[in-house]
């Protein structure tokens, strides 16, 4: 069942992905490393406002929808829902304003008035997300996603390229973007709650749930972002840049494979904790933590593998080469990030106890930021990166350690050595190819170290691919024989 969600949202996630790439694509070149570091620096910005006063009342909207659906109370909390997103955007957009009257740079002030529009329009349209894959609507949740990354680069593009709107440009794009499909799907949600009504005896229920785990993400993103803006202090904004044209591609990489995982495996972790709780974890969370495996280990590795033609096919020329430099870093703190994240974080939410682990991120946070202000001024832009691989590998056992303790989560080191094996014959492969540089050498690498990973990993049956394979079989051949 969980891998069958898996491939449901994979469109999704693969066309997250190629807008993903081609953010980093196009805007390095369209906006040069000024401008790129620029947008980078509001994109953080805005990231941080987003995490700090509109994620409470998502992730509410997401853990309370089966609670809801369980006790006939949906209508209500759609309802609910939706006003408190409304709600949450008032101490966000006075952030906003803030930022505004702050910064003296003309460019960096345009770019932030757009998010007076992108914050509003972004949370509602998350909120109808979070509840659609709360409610397992694999297909509405597809076409949404897919409709605001696509929407949103597109509108970009024509504003950097047309308009010549510099570090504003990507804000205009996903602004607009979001505003057309946030209203469709609160139309949508609205007639779906009709007879519902706003509950505001649930508001406590939603800030006492929700808070600590914007809390928790708002360091998670210090520890991820927060540094750019010491970059920018010590460095300057073309480091910013180049360090985010890096991060862009091997972290986001990553990201969007852990959210994919999670988008199919999450949901029944929350099911069978409701349904049975510890007890009932072990199948959900092996099958899960095993996805989590093939998918992201050779992907990490592999980005560590095409890291120089990667960056040159994907990073505008200024911001090449400190970019290819990064990549292999960034790709070991994503998927660092990612578990920490998208696995041993679910037993947070499934115990309830996100107030502990905003409380846990504050010493790898701390320890970031003092390995930043020793680095940078010794080796430069690398020293930001060793930071960041070494911050996360601290969250990632601290997460694991003090969430086996709440909801006990199966530990894959098993599987984690065999598809580590895998990634071996993987790297040995990829070496053989030659060195011809750009897109062509990208593509040799990627298939030959795709098929060596796949043969080796089913060979050893690395977190269970063999067995994956003839499950596969088994339900195609028992398909032809109904049909």
């Amino acid at each position: 069942m969980i891998w069958r969600h898996l491939f449901g949202y994979l469109p999704a996630n693969l066309v997250m992905g190629l807008t993903s790439f081609g953010t980093v694509y196009v805007f390095t070149r369209l906006l040069g490393a000024d401008d790129y570091g620029r947008y980078a620096l509001v994109l953080a910005g805005m990231q941080l406002a987003h995490t700090l006063f509109l994620t409470w009342s998502e992730a509410g909207g997401y853990r309370f929808t089966q609670e809801s659906l369980q006790k006939g109370e949906l209508a209500d909390h759609i309802r609910t829902s939706l006003g408190l997103c409304l709600l949450s955007c008032v101490p966000a957009l006075l952030v906003v304003a803030i930022g505004w009257l702050a910064v003296s740079d003309p460019a960096m002030r345009h770019a932030i008035a757009w998010l007076s529009l992108t914050l509003p329009t972004m949370t509602l349209l998350q909120m109808s997300l979070e509840i659609r894959k709360a409610r397992q609507e694999v297909q509405r949740f597809s076409m949404m996603t897919i409709a605001r990354a696509l929407g949103g680069l597109a509108l970009g593009v024509v504003a950097a390229y047309w308009f010549d709107a510099g570090a504003s440009a990507p804000f205009i794009g996903l602004g607009i973007a979001s505003l057309v499909i946030a209203t469709l799907e609160v139309i949508d949600l609205w007639k779906i709650s009709r007879g519902g009504k706003f509950r505001s005896d649930r508001v406590r229920a939603f800030l006492t749930y929700g808070a600590p785990i914007s809390f928790a993400l708002a360091l998670e993103l210090g520890l991820s972002a927060g540094d750019r803006f010491l970059i920018a202090a010590y460095l300057d904004e073309a480091s910013v840049g180049a360090y985010a044209a890096g991060y862009g591609v091997a972290d986001q990489t990553i990201r969007l494979l852990c959210m994919w995982a999670a988008m199919a495996g999450a949901p029944h972790l929350l099911a069978a904790w409701e349904k049975g709780g510890q007890n009932a974890l072990q199948e959900p969370g092996l099958q899960m933590s095993r996805m989590l495996v093939l998918i992201t280990l050779p992907a990490a590795v592999g980005i560590a593998l095409v890291a120089t033609p990667l960056a040159e096919f994907m990073v505008g020329e200024d911001l090449r080469a400190q970019a290819a430099h990064i990549m292999p870093w960034i790709a070991v703190a994503g998927l660092l990030n990612g578990w920490m994240i998208y696995y041993f974080g679910e037993a947070f939410v499934l115990a309830k106890r996100t107030g502990l682990r905003a409380v846990m991120m504050l010493a790898p946070v701390l320890a970031n930021i003092v390995l930043n202000m020793i680095l940078l001024p010794r080796i430069g832009l690398m020293g930001a990166v060793y930071a960041t691989v070494a911050c996360y590998a601290l969250a990632l056992v601290l997460s694991a350690l003090i969430g086996q303790r709440l909801a006990r989560l199966p530990v894959p080191l098993v599987d984690v050595a065999t598809a580590g094996l895998a990634c071996v014959v993987m790297a040995g492969a990829t070496l053989l190819v030659p060195t011809i540089g750009g897109l062509p050498e990208l593509i040799a690498k990627a298939i030959v170290g795709a098929i060596a990973f796949g043969a080796a990993a089913i060979g050893l049956n690395a977190a269970g691919a063999r067995d994956l394979v003839r499950t596969a079989r088994s339900a195609r051949s028992g398909d032809s024989q109904q049909s």
